[in-house]
Order: C-alpha cells, then sequence, then structure tokens
C-alpha cells in the first residue's frame, strides 16, 4: 500500500478507534447514568419505606395513645361517677342525720316545755302544800283551842286522833238522835266510817266495849250517813237489815249492827281536820 492509502487507512482506523471509545464512552455515561438512576430509584424507595415505617410508628403510636387517653377517661370517669355516687349517698346520710337531729330537736323542746309545765306543776303544788301546812297549823291551833273549850275534866272525857280527824268516844248513854245532837254541840258529828282502815282503827280504840252510835240511818228505807252520803261499806255482824223497825246503826269490836233509834248507846263523834 502506498502511503497515502496507509495515511486514509489510519485515518480510517482512528476514527474507528475514536468511535469505538465514544461508544464505550457512551456506553459507560449511559451506565453511569442507569447506575446513577437506578441508585435514586433506590434512595427513594429507601426513603418511601422509611416514611412508610415511620408513618406506621406513628399510627402505632397514636392508636397506643387514643387507646391509653381512652382508657385514662374511661378509668377517670368511672372514679368520678363513683366519687359523685358517694358524694350523693353521703349528701342522703347527711339530710338524714340532719332531719334526726331536726326531730330531737323537737323532742327535746317538747320535753323542755313538758319539764318546765311539771316544773310550774310543782311549784304550784309546793305553795299549795305550803298554803295546806299553814291552815293545817292554823286547824291545829283552832283545834287546840276548840278541846280547850269543850274540855269538862271529866275522867271518862276522851278524844284521839287518827288521819286528820279527831274522835270522842263517849261514856254516857243516851238515844240515837241525842247522840247526834250532841256531837253537834261540841262542834262534831256522829262518826261517818269512810273506808275499812278507819273502821279496823275504830274497831281497836272501843276493843272489849260494847255498843257505839255511829253517824249512819236509814231512811226511805235507803242507809245513809249523817252528811247524806250513800252507805258504800258493808261490814255488819249479821245479815244486812231490812226491817224499818232498827232504822239506826252501831258499831263494836265485831262490826257493824241494826238497831232500833230509841234505844241508849254510847256514841263516837268525829271533828274532821280538813273539811
Amino acid at each position: 500500500m502506498d502511503r497515502g492509502e496507509r495515511e486514509e487507512m489510519m485515518v480510517v482506523i482512528y476514527e474507528s478507534s475514536d468511535a469505538v471509545r465514544n461508544d464505550e464512552v457512551m456506553i459507560n455515561i449511559e451506565r453511569q447514568q442507569a447506575l446513577q438512576h437506578t441508585g435514586r430509584v433506590s434512595v427513594k424507595n429507601r426513603r418511601h419505606r422509611s416514611v412508610q415505617v415511620c408513618l406506621c410508628l406513628l399510627s402505632v403510636l397514636l392508636f397506643t395513645a387514643v387507646i391509653v387517653i381512652c382508657v385514662y377517661f374511661t378509668n377517670e370517669t368511672n372514679r368520678l361517677l363513683t366519687h359523685n355516687y358517694n358524694l350523693t349517698k353521703e349528701n342522703e346520710r347527711l339530710l338524714t342525720k340532719h332531719s334526726d337531729l331536726q326531730n330531737q330537736s323537737r323532742i327535746l323542746t317538747e320535753e323542755r316545755e313538758k319539764f318546765r309545765n311539771k316544773s310550774d306543776e310543782l311549784q304550784t303544788a309546793l305553795q299549795e302544800k305550803n298554803q295546806l301546812i299553814l291552815q293545817l297549823m292554823n286547824e291545829r291551833e283552832d283545834l287546840k283551842r276548840w278541846l280547850i273549850k269543850h274540855d269538862r275534866h271529866s275522867d271518862n272525857f276522851k278524844w284521839i286522833y287518827y288521819n286528820f280527824r279527831f274522835y270522842y268516844i263517849s261514856s254516857d248513854y243516851k238515844s240515837w238522835s241525842d247522840s247526834k245532837g250532841d256531837c253537834k254541840e261540841r262542834g262534831a258529828n256522829l262518826v261517818i266510817i269512810n273506808n275499812k282502815e278507819e273502821q279496823e282503827f275504830l274497831q281497836m280504840a272501843i276493843a272489849g266495849q260494847y255498843y257505839y252510835w255511829i253517824g249512819l240511818s236509814k231512811e226511805g228505807g235507803v242507809w245513809k250517813w249523817v252528811d247524806d252520803t250513800m252507805l258504800t261499806i258493808r261490814s255488819w255482824m249479821n245479815e244486812y237489815p231490812r226491817s224499818y223497825k232498827y232504822s239506826c246503826a252501831v258499831t263494836s269490836s265485831s262490826g257493824f249492827a241494826y238497831k232500833s233509834c230509841d234505844l241508849k248507846y254510847k256514841w263516837i263523834c268525829e271533828k274532821r281536820i280538813l273539811q
């Protein structure tokens, strides 16, 4: 080959070589670009996965936080409801206690009024008792003067005392009406026996003695005392008197008996301190 051909061939070879190098360079560039693109895509994928993971973690955390908050508020609500229920019960208990205290206060007020009224009654009774004692003292002085005035200095003159009463036991014998008149002159009356105790006292006072006229007679078929009260005790020595012949009563150590009013017996006068 001549020089010209060799030069052309060299030029072609160089051009081919340059083309090949250029192609290789382009290939390398394309590869690098592909690698770079792939790297960028990988980075982007990794970033996307990281974001997804973060979002999942945030979702889990948020869900957990929501659950915790719900549980907390549920427990707090239950606690508040329980506290409110306890406060309601306590309020009801306090209201009941307040009502009980009001009732107790009312009862105490009523009791205080009762005690005050009772105190007033006791004071009134004490005043009445003092007046009664004063009256009895005056009555006793009057009785002393009365006894001194009517004392005949006789050995058989006898006055005895029992339960706010003075009894005169005579030693003479008179009819029932005369015995009644004698008692009137002494400022007394024939004895009226009001109960079993008084009857037993007089029976002991005249023990071993005979009959004594008492202030009991029959008027219109009804036995009455001299103060017109009806006979309420029955202590007859024998059967209840039915005959109109015997209309006056006597007493003895054995009990009552009925006699003719014209017969003469001793008698018992009675002077009451309290009329």
